[in-house]
């Protein structure tokens, strides 16, 4: 009789969990092709609106803001609604998250744990892919060109004033809130809305131009399906 394991509570054959590892890799092997490309196009189509909105809008756009709404409500309702994804309340509360999976549940065997915990590192990850971009890009913030005419590219900053590409608040709002509306799919139109909300705040404020906002958008949405991938990458419900 041959050797018997257990593959999911089933019990099966040693040449059928090999058979059932095999069509697993050709599946997670598809998937990432598939993921590959469309991480790639999205790429190509996100940078040409970039260029576009940094060539063509970004400045008309944000003189337009700051000339026409500085005096009315909207700027401090965009400050009410970017709090929602304000930096120092996200790090503190991922912080308490990762010790709470660490007390909790070290070993990810309750699923909450791992779920969590997935939450976590796409936020992180994503954070830490912004921060690196805003250095390295430099870009002069909207106040830069109210006050002083500055606009463009700096490269290698540190000052807070020419850390305006990506934004960040969109980086975390769109890390968190598309891993939540991947794991909780019926509330997806909730999430992604009230990403693109804070979002559109950061243009409201005048702290970031469109393409930023955009820029911000599309790293914390594929840091999060990416980080998905690998966590889940042999779940049968990832259909990639």
């Amino acid at each position: 009789m041959p050797d018997q394991v257990r593959h999911d509570g089933v019990r099966l054959s040693n040449c059928q969990v090999n058979n059932l590892d095999f069509f697993i890799q050709i599946s997670v092997e598809k998937s990432m092709e598939g993921l590959y490309r469309k991480t790639a196009v999205s790429a190509v189509i996100t940078t040409i609106l970039y260029l576009i909105f940094f060539i063509f809008f970004d400045r008309a756009i944000d003189l337009w803001v700051h000339n026409s709404c500085s005096k009315t409500w909207f700027p401090q309702l965009g400050d009410y609604i970017s709090c929602l994804a304000n930096g120092s309340f996200v790090r503190l509360g991922l912080s308490l998250c990762f010790i709470l999976i660490l007390v909790c549940d070290s070993g990810k065997k309750k699923r909450w744990a791992k779920l969590l915990l997935y939450i976590c590192i796409s936020g992180a990850i994503a954070i830490v892919i912004g921060d690196g971009l805003k250095y390295l890009f430099g870009r002069y913030r909207p106040v830069m060109l109210f006050e002083d005419n500055l606009y463009g590219l700096h490269f290698f900053s540190t000052k807070w004033a020419m850390h305006s590409t990506p934004s960040g608040h969109t980086i975390r709002a769109f890390s968190i809130l598309t891993a939540l509306s991947i794991l909780y799919r019926r509330f997806t139109g909730i999430f992604i809305s009230l990403a693109v909300l804070i979002g559109a705040s950061r243009v409201f404020v005048t702290a970031h131009y469109p393409s930023d906002v955009l820029f911000g958008a599309f790293i914390g949405i594929f840091t999060s399906v990416w980080t998905y991938k690998y966590f889940f990458i042999r779940d049968s419900e990832f259909d990639g």
